[in-house]
């Protein structure tokens, strides 16, 4: 076991939340195909108000007097929200080990990488879908989007503020994995990846064959084992779902807040355990009857390979794995690119 898992561990053991996932706004201006958030949301057009700037440093000295510690900052675009160094500045000052998610787009002018790089954060994440322009610039709806990620990945890089990649493997570019791994370790870089494609909150579906079918995973699964000795290292802060040793930390050693203040077990699980505007955070964590009924079904009903949102969607049966159809794959790679290697 490494040190930190032994440090999640024991957070889990003694409840607490050494994980938070806080997304600052689900306004974004990409129209990627696999995201969760629904248009309008991502439009501005609800769920609801976004927490005040006053609101969220006050959010901030409530997670810090509950012992968390790694805190993600996301979105949508986190941006497109102005007060954005002024909750940063806040969480350095609170000693929170702080990564940001981000599309590299849009709001990343030289003094606001100048403000990152001296602000101190883990690193910031862009996520990368393909080493070809155009297919990157489809699978985000913004054509351009390739080019200006990667100016703001070298004026990050010339200013010292880490970066890395997060890389969601669907049916769009899963036989590209490797060379986009290839390409990341090339530019000395670091990268996830992931299979899991979020359902969408608004009950909608992904477009058929979106995910990736058995055949695939298999493929996929066979050239990351290949592949592990030559990974990039991962970050030193933990994925969103706090799965520490395949098991599920949700609810136990970490958490989810939403732009309007809604606490989840789980960006995944879109449970509403309780509103920050209505409740401290130390009461919710405490003391949420849905909170507290994630952790028994954590702790006694899921077995040490499973995670909380497979549990809780196979029982909603509101999501059903789509069949695979290869037809979708056309819409933005050649066939040749899905060859398996």
């Amino acid at each position: 076991m490494r040190p930190i898992e032994g440090v999640y561990e024991k957070a889990k053991g003694l409840k607490i939340p050494l994980a938070v996932h806080f997304d600052l706004t689900y306004r974004c201006h990409h129209r990627c195909v696999h995201c969760y958030i629904p248009q309008a949301w991502r439009q501005g057009k609800g769920p609801g108000p976004e927490l005040n700037t006053r609101e969220i440093l006050d959010v901030l000295d409530q997670l810090a007097a509950t012992g968390a510690f790694f805190l993600t900052f996301s979105g949508g675009e986190v941006f497109l929200r102005p007060d954005l160094m002024t909750i940063l500045e806040c969480a350095r000052r609170l000693d929170f080990s702080v990564t940001l998610f981000s599309s590299g787009t849009v709001g990343l002018e030289e003094e606001k990488i100048q403000a990152l790089a001296a602000v101190g954060i883990e690193a910031l994440i862009f996520s990368i879908y393909s080493v070809s322009a155009s297919v990157h610039d489809r699978i985000t709806g913004r054509p351009g989007s390739w080019d200006s990620m990667w100016r703001t990945i070298r004026k990050c890089r010339d200013r010292g503020v880490p970066v890395g990649f997060n890389v969601t493997a669907f049916i769009c570019n899963y036989g590209e994995i490797k060379a986009i791994k290839d390409f990341i370790q090339r530019e000395a870089l670091f990268c996830r990846v992931g299979t899991c494609i979020t359902p969408r909150w608004d009950g909608q579906s992904h477009p058929l064959g979106l995910a990736l079918g058995g055949e695939e995973l298999s493929h996929l699964e066979a050239v990351m084992r290949e592949e592990q000795e030559a990974m990039a290292p991962e970050l030193h802060s933990p994925p969103r779902a706090g799965k520490i040793n395949n098991q599920c930390g949700v609810g136990l050693n970490s958490i989810y807040l939403s732009p309007q203040g809604e606490v989840w077990p789980c960006i995944e699980v879109p449970i509403k355990c309780g509103h920050l505007k209505k409740e401290r955070f130390e009461d919710i964590w405490h003391n949420s009857p849905a909170l507290n009924r994630v952790r028994q079904i954590v702790d006694q009903e899921l077995t040490s390979e499973e995670r909380l949102c497979h549990h809780f969607w196979a029982n909603q049966k509101t999501v059903e794995l789509a069949e695979f159809q290869r037809e979708l794959a056309k819409n933005f790679l050649p066939q040749s690119a899905l060859r398996k290697h």
